[in-house]
């Protein structure tokens, strides 16, 4: 009799199971395509690619990209020359969206002087991971924005770069130009530093050891009748300032020339000529009263020539 009851009472409750149990399973399916559809929409992506190049002598072409393409997206690359023939290569994006790669010709040849043009895009879907594929979605479904085209089956994100190699023969110019321009630019700085420092030695000989003479000023220039370098012609503007007799001044501007004369050619073995000209105020105050002059001759100075209207 149990038994009996036990029967009835499961065939009275087997269809509320069965109806609970299939609304259930219906609840569940419209929960997971509600997230399918939710999480397809988040994962559009508005794809950004912008390119750069560097071109090395000539003979590489440098083409670097940036993009918010995920890791391991695979890149085609195309290089069309002015000329008919054309280069492409895959690369594969990197951390950061990044990827780049390198064209150059065989045997080192420089590329030809024309304008050129670069176009990459995304590989077809069936060349991308599996994780790539998933994030692109069906046929790069979730590609967009204006770098996106639909030309071909799957969506593909491309971007172009147009740019213009000179003539093989110009750059070379160009090259030796400024190879030349730095090399004169460099000689001007060195020479402007010996100047400033032959300027400086004489200055400090003048104040250190002539306490009766005072600078009017000092000019440093190039040794033109030489072909060596940097060698320099000294113009030394002086006054003696201590009141004596015409002779006397004469003697003592002629005892601190040819010091000062010595001492530079020990010194400073630049200074190839020197010129000590003398005003003596108390006598006359515009005009130059003295003038001394010395080249060098080996680490010396000597005197080759003296005008004075002192004596």
């Amino acid at each position: 009799m149990n038994h009996l009851k036990t029967f009835f009472f499961l065939l009275i409750c087997s269809p509320l199971l069965i109806s609970a149990c299939g609304k259930t399973e219906t609840i569940s399916t419209e929960d997971t395509t509600k997230k399918e559809e939710s999480l397809k929409a988040r994962e559009k992506i508005n794809v950004k690619i912008t390119l750069d190049k560097k071109i090395k002598d000539n003979k590489k072409i440098l083409i670097s990209g940036k993009s918010n393409l995920p890791k391991d997206t695979e890149i085609d690359i195309y290089l069309e020359p002015p000329n008919s023939a054309h280069y492409d290569q895959r690369v594969t994006v990197k951390d950061g969206g990044l990827f780049e790669y390198e064209f150059s010709n065989e045997e080192g040849e420089e590329f030809e002087g024309g304008n050129y043009t670069v176009y990459v895009e995304t590989a077809p879907d069936h060349h991308q991971t599996d994780a790539v594929r998933e994030i692109f979605g069906e046929n790069g479904a979730n590609l967009v924005g204006s770098t996106v085209s639909d030309d071909y089956i799957d969506h593909r994100a491309t971007a172009e770069i147009n740019f213009k190699i000179k003539n093989s023969l110009k750059v070379k110019q160009k090259s030796k130009k400024n190879n030349a321009a730095e090399v004169t630019k460099k000689k001007d700085e060195e020479l402007s530093t010996l100047k400033s420092e032959a300027e400086y030695e004489i200055e400090s000989i003048v104040e250190d050891n002539y306490k009766t003479a005072s600078i009017e000023k000092i000019e440093i220039n190039q040794d033109m009748s030489t072909d060596q370098d940097n060698k320099l012609i000294a113009l030394v503007y002086l006054s003696f300032d201590f009141k004596n007799s015409a002779q006397t001044s004469y003697n003592m501007v002629e005892m601190f020339s040819d010091d000062l004369a010595s001492k530079i050619g020990t010194d400073n073995n630049t200074i190839n000529q020197i010129a000590v000209f003398w005003k003596v105020p108390y006598i006359d105050e515009d005009e130059t009263l003295a003038k001394f002059s010395y080249e060098r001759s080996g680490e010396h100075m000597i005197i080759t020539d003296k005008v004075s209207s002192l004596r």
